[in-house]
């Protein structure tokens, strides 16, 4: 699961359409809308779009594809609505009226007559976008039936255990410098054993059960770091420099603050410098441990954000590595 927050990127960069802004969102292609905005700029995105850039407060997405859904957040509760109306005297017809669900072409179809890389309800390969409104949000996918199991869905993901002891972790990050999350990626243990079953950890009862199938499979030396139940990746900027923040999720704070001293050792060892490294472990009320582990970008610097995400996208060094030989 991605996360953008356009206000706070806009407010960084001097305006969310800006080069800067634009250049900075790193999720673009895990974000559908995004992805039409570096093709086209803010003026062709916003006519296509039937809304200004600056008037969403967030993105957010999740899911593999094609099954994948966006969320365009709103501040004001009314706006998911009035664009609804407005892509109905576009594209968009009503293909389900409870819920009301509008969509511009045959479901998880993609129609290479009608692609618009700048368009984000279209995009470079004609892929249709059926879109609900939900709360203060509008709901992106390629099919009305991604859309409509969400409808009755009663649990957030922030209530999983190993994201809510993550969340509690990031909840320190602003200690007086006065300083905000930009985007940040929600992810599981897979992404620190790619040969990893996902099976072995799903829908596990608590922290311990869940990483003492991942310790067993470690392979050779200790390389790495200690299994983790999942975690948080965040671009956070500070009033100083921009900073890669990492919150891991663990069953108890002797092995949170194992992982802050492995992750700070991992970074020196095969990632760029960096002005300064911090760390903490921060216990959860609700049990679990976070370690907390901040980056500080140096000034002029390559994001270190970005860095991470080229050099695990290319299979190169991963900095959350579970323990295993090289």
């Amino acid at each position: 699961m991605v996360f953008l927050d356009v206000r706070a990127v806009s407010n960084v960069e001097g305006g969310a359409s800006s080069d800067a802004a634009v250049h900075r969102m790193v999720f673009s292609q895990s974000i559908r809308p995004l992805g039409a905005l570096q093709s086209g700029g803010a003026r062709t995105w916003t006519e296509k779009a039937g809304i200004a850039l600056k008037d969403i407060a967030y993105f957010a997405a999740f899911g593999q594809s094609p099954a994948r859904v966006t969320y365009w957040g709103f501040d004001d509760p009314a706006a998911p609505e009035k664009l609804l109306d407005k892509l109905q005297t576009l594209t968009f017809r009503q293909v389900s009226a409870s819920p009301r669900i509008l969509a511009n072409g045959e479901p998880r179809a993609m129609n290479l007559k009608e692609r618009q890389p700048d368009n984000p309800w279209s995009g470079p390969l004609g892929e249709t976008s059926a879109v609900m409104a939900m709360d203060a949000a509008i709901l992106q996918a390629s099919a009305a039936e991604d859309l409509e199991q969400l409808v009755s869905l009663t649990r957030s993901v922030a209530e999983n255990f190993a994201v809510a002891v993550a969340l509690t972790g990031l909840t320190t990050l602003d200690a007086g410098d006065h300083g905000g999350i930009l985007q940040a990626a929600v992810f599981t243990p897979v992404i620190g054993m790619p040969l990893l079953d996902p099976a072995a950890f799903v829908a596990r009862p608590d922290l311990g059960s869940v990483t003492k199938p991942i310790e067993s499979r470690r392979e050779g030396s200790q390389d790495g770091i200690p299994a983790y139940a999942g975690g948080i990746l965040a671009n956070y900027q500070s009033s100083d420099a921009p900073a890669l923040v990492v919150s891991l999720a663990y069953p108890d704070c002797a092995m949170a603050d194992t992982a802050v001293s492995a992750l700070k050792t991992r970074w020196q060892a095969g990632m760029p410098p960096v002005a300064s490294i911090e760390g903490r472990s921060v216990t959860s009320p609700g049990g679990g441990c976070a370690a907390v582990v901040r980056f500080n970008q140096s000034t002029g610097s390559k994001a270190a954000i970005g860095q991470f995400l080229t050099d695990y996208t290319q299979r190169g060094f991963n900095l959350l590595q579970i323990g295993s030989s090289r």
